[in-house]
Formats: structure tokens, C-alpha cells, sequence
């Protein structure tokens, strides 16, 4: 996303170049580019409003930049305006950027499940044939449902996680990576925690995603899903592996 809105930003920027010198009106850009500018600048908004909902202050000055020039949307922009507009949607990029590294709010006194500088890691891998979106968003969730104590919903994503990631190592299941990633011999810690995760970790998950109700229940506790350690050596290899894909 906020590659799209920095490429958005770079082609409003480049519109710079086709204003022409009018007597009567100064720097005017003709009708073609013109038109172009309001089709960023609407595709800008809408992306930016995605990102940090509608009532965002960039969006606000964006449609303000938009309209301070000599026409607004209606006769074509100013100078100015197109170059304020894009630069109003860079600092909107740099703040997006800010917020998705920002780790989520959790509880006083809380440690979190998954550690942020994962979160981090994951995030800057840009490169690659992975999209890492969906994966840090589900480490985001972790936390926030660890923290609050929500053990069954962690289970739940815990899982989704192990379902998510095979492909970055090459294969389709994860217990086919808990078996044969490194092969036979190699990687045997690696292999030790994957295999926690697809035995132990699977198994609580489906308990609690399958049972029927009962006469009597039982709810989980933070011990009963507690495989951050083995998560973490998980993502320490999906950044790692990642890392030498995209050097």
C-alpha cells in the first residue's frame, strides 16, 4: 500500500514538468495531465482513508491542497496545489509506515507473544516472493488476544499461522515441514520446535475449534497455549530464509 502511494505521489510529482507559461493565467496544466491529477489524487484518498480511516487529517488537507489551486477538481490545479498534493501524501506514507511498525497497545505489565522486533523484521522484507501482510497481522492479533487473555482465539491463530507459511519453505503442509525441512540430519533443533507446534500446538487447536458442546467444559489457559518460544524460532527462520531470497 504504501508503495502504491509513494508511486502515486512520484507521478503527481512528475506532472510538475508538463506545466505551460499562459499570459493571461501563468503555469497551467494542460487538460490531458490534468485530468490524471484528479485520478491520483481521488485513488490517493481513497488508499490513504483505507490506511487510517476517513477522518484522517491528510485526507483533509489533501482535498484542500487539491482545491486551493486556480480550479480545483473542476478547472485544473495550480503549481502549488500539485505540488503540495504530493507531498501531503508522502508525509501520509511516512505516517502509515510509523503506525504499522508501532507495536499494538496491550495491557500495563503485559509481555508480549510475539516480540515486535519480529513484527519489525517482517515488515521490512519488501522484496521476494512472499507477501508478509497477512503473517503480521496475525503476529499483531496474537498479542492482542494474549494479553487479553483470549487463549482459545490464540490456539485458533496460532494455527492459522501454521497453515500460512509452508510455502516460504517450499512446501505445501507444515507438517511436511516439521518433518523434512534441512533434511534428515540437519536442523534438528529447528525440527524439535516445528514438530511441538504441529503435534502439540495442532492438536489444542483443534480441540478447541471441533468440540461439540458438552455437559461440562473446560476453558484453557495461558499454559495450556504458550508455544511463543517455538513460534519464535519459527519467524526467526521465515526472516532469515526471507533475507537471503531478497539480498
Amino acid at each position: 500500500m504504501t508503495e502504491e502511494l509513494t508511486k502515486i505521489a512520484d507521478e503527481m510529482a512528475g506532472l510538475l514538468g508538463f506545466f505551460v507559461d499562459s499570459r493571461m493565467s501563468g503555469l497551467i496544466l494542460p487538460s490531458e495531465h490534468s485530468s490524471t491529477f484528479v485520478a491520483l489524487a481521488l485513488e490517493a484518498k481513497s488508499m490513504i482513508e483505507e490506511q487510517l480511516g476517513p477522518a484522517n487529517s491528510y485526507s483533509l488537507n489533501l482535498i484542500h491542497a487539491v482545491n486551493s489551486g486556480a480550479g480545483g477538481f473542476a478547472d485544473g490545479p495550480s503549481y502549488a496545489s500539485v505540488d503540495e498534493t504530493s507531498k501531503v501524501i508522502r508525509a501520509a506514507v511516512r505516517t502509515i509506515e510509523r503506525k504499522r511498525v508501532r507495536p499494538p497497545a496491550l495491557p500495563p505489565g503485559s509481555t508480549p507473544y510475539v516480540d515486535p522486533a519480529r513484527v519489525v523484521a517482517l515488515q521490512a522484507i519488501s522484496k521476494g516472493p512472499w507477501d508478509f501482510t497477512r503473517l503480521v497481522e496475525l503476529c499483531r492479533e496474537i498479542n492482542v488476544t494474549a494479553a487479553n487473555r483470549c487463549h482459545m482465539s490464540t490456539a485458533m491463530l496460532l494455527r492459522t499461522i501454521l497453515n500460512h507459511v509452508p510455502p516460504v519453505f517450499g512446501f505445501n503442509a507444515f507438517a511436511e515441514v516439521a518433518n523434512n525441512y534441512g533434511g534428515a540430519k540437519s536442523q534438528k533443533s529447528f525440527k524439535a520446535s516445528m514438530q511441538r507446534l504441529e503435534g502439540s500446538l495442532r492438536n489444542i487447536a483443534d480441540m478447541h475449534l471441533h468440540s461439540p458442546i458438552r455437559a461440562r467444559e473446560d476453558v484453557p489457559t495461558a499454559v495450556q497455549v504458550d508455544f511463543a518460544a517455538d513460534l519464535d524460532v519459527l519467524l526467526g527462520e521465515i526472516i532469515r530464509t526471507a533475507g537471503v531470497q531478497t539480498a
